[in-house]
């Protein structure tokens, strides 16, 4: 036969699985310092001169003090922690008056009074007349959650800049996210990933010649995943104990996605990696690697997934997923890959099958394109169980049976029909199909003994098959490379021929 799996499952019920990408974020993002890029220059738009504005030598002063406020989710947790071990609460919130909202309306005003200019993005402006000792400020807005590279290039001889660029807490409070200091005239460069918000630039001119002059913007990219920034080892996303099933991109060649995943019972850990193809990607532009302890081993392409075994309790396992720069297969930022990975998924006994009181067409009787395993005369009954390897049940995952209840006797032709379940609290899922009524492509008869008489049956049906999958992981239920599928006979109709006394 010929195999054709005519189906679509909903966006939904893949988004149900994906986790939240802020989960283990810092309190405020973290920009990096690092050489600005030739071609990242090229891709802002020339805007012309803007007015040099001068903030104030208070802002800076704040803008320093700011960095105190910046603390890690870590440092949080730790003042968390001892709370609960002194056995103690927190002091009740104070609730906020109108003086209070006033002050601070007036704070928040004063952090920016001298950054009132607002420029777009992905231009780079212009700024002469230099003087050192200039202090500039300059606001843009992200509508999103993007990756921004934020420069200050093209200082002309004797002008020596640094670049910050920072946020407000919402309460007047600058915070800084990152500084970009080179000697001279080098670029300034802070990249990284921020949420939707107001940010502004802060430059200071150290150094200044007469004509001194210089150039900024920043480049802005939304075409991220929700799991951003997740760029180095060690800001690998944290996955929930669970199978996850995670889609991700890369907006860049040297975007790295990281991910770890703690076995906290112990159990085995599966990786699976595959191209969306609806995005335009294939497998071949993904490279998928583990790390194994000492180095980053590349899982092959053609492998559907990959088991680790247990590491232990607590155990962590690390991946990592990558574009693939052969030139055969050329990234593209709209190509999107989906990654299994989480509690290794074991499929507790499946089983489908129709009505309780079917008379079935014995094998010796099966015509058609063979034996019938499955067989129903309206109605079938499906149900599996997902655990991890310890025994615990897997939530939220998304057992598929793949039907095709009446195959076409001129082409053999499959075209399955998807029939979804999601798992309980108890790991189970099931359904039931109504495969209705039919009039039948093939004729047999068959002899069945019953109650002490010799019956013979003759039956018109249909032959179809079926096969069970796992939406999170491919390669598990029922059906695979060696048994494509289990057959199934839609009876259609049965009627006694005769009867005799055995």
């Amino acid at each position: 036969m010929k195999s054709k799996k005519a189906f679509m499952l909903g966006a939904a019920m893949a988004a149900s699985c994906f986790v939240s990408a802020f989960a283990l974020a810092e309190q405020y993002p973290h920009l990096a310092a690092d050489a600005a890029q030739p071609s990242l220059k090229q891709t802002l738009k020339t805007a012309g001169k803007v007015s040099a504005t001068q903030a104030s030598a208070t802002l800076k002063q704040r803008l320093q003090a700011g960095a105190q406020l910046k603390k890690p989710l870590s440092a949080a947790k730790a003042k968390a922690d001892s709370v609960v071990e002194d056995n103690t609460l927190p002091a009740p919130a104070t609730q906020v008056g109108k003086s209070t909202a006033r002050e601070a309306t007036a704070a928040q005003a004063a952090l920016v009074q001298g950054c009132e200019t607002t420029l777009d993005v992905n231009l780079l402006y212009t700024v002469d007349g230099v003087q050192t000792g200039d202090l500039a400020c300059y606001h843009f807005n992200l509508p999103q959650k993007a990756r921004i590279n934020a420069l200050l290039v093209g200082q002309t001889a004797g002008t020596d800049m640094s670049l910050t660029l920072f946020q407000d807490d919402g309460q007047g409070n600058p915070i800084p996210l990152g500084t970009s200091n080179n000697p001279g005239t080098s670029d300034e460069s802070l990249s990284g990933v921020l949420p939707a918000g107001d940010y502004y630039w802060f430059m200071e001119a150290n150094a200044a010649v007469e004509g001194s002059s210089y150039q900024f913007g920043v480049a802005v990219d939304a075409n991220i995943d929700a799991f951003e920034p997740n760029d180095m080892p060690e800001t690998a996303f944290q996955l929930p104990d669970t199978l996850n099933y995670i889609s991700g991109n890369a907006d860049s060649l040297d975007d790295v996605d990281y991910f770890d995943f703690t076995a906290l019972r112990g159990q085995s850990v599966g990786i699976a990696l595959k191209a969306d193809a609806a995005s335009g990607s294939s497998r071949g532009k993904w490279i998928l690697e583990r790390f194994d302890g000492n180095q980053w081993v590349t899982v092959g392409a053609n492998v559907g997934s990959t088991s680790i075994p247990s590491p232990g309790v607590g155990g962590v396992v690390k991946v990592r997923v990558r574009p693939n720069q052969h030139p055969n297969e050329p990234w593209s930022a709209t190509g999107k890959y989906t990654l299994s990975f989480g509690s290794n998924p074991r499929v507790n006994s499946p089983d489908l099958r129709g009505e309780s009181n079917v008379l079935r067409v014995p094998s010796s009787a099966s015509g058609g394109y063979g034996y019938m395993t499955t067989q129903a005369y309206r109605e079938l009954n499906w149900n599996v169980g997902l655990s991890d390897s310890t025994g615990a049940p897997l939530v939220g995952l998304h057992p598929i049976v793949y039907l095709d209840q009446h195959i076409d006797p001129n082409t053999g032709t499959i075209v399955y029909k998807p029939y979804a379940g999601v798992t309980n609290s108890a790991g189970q899922a099931g359904g039931t199909i109504n495969v209705g009524t039919c009039s039948g492509d093939f004729q047999t008869t068959f002899i069945d003994y019953a109650q002490g008489y010799k019956n013979t049956w003759r039956t018109d049906y249909n032959f179809g098959v079926w096969r069970m999958e796992v939406l999170e992981y491919p390669g598990i239920g029922v059906g695979g490379d060696n048994s494509q599928y289990v057959t199934f006979g839609h009876l259609c109709k049965q009627t006694l021929l005769s009867s005799t006394k055995s």
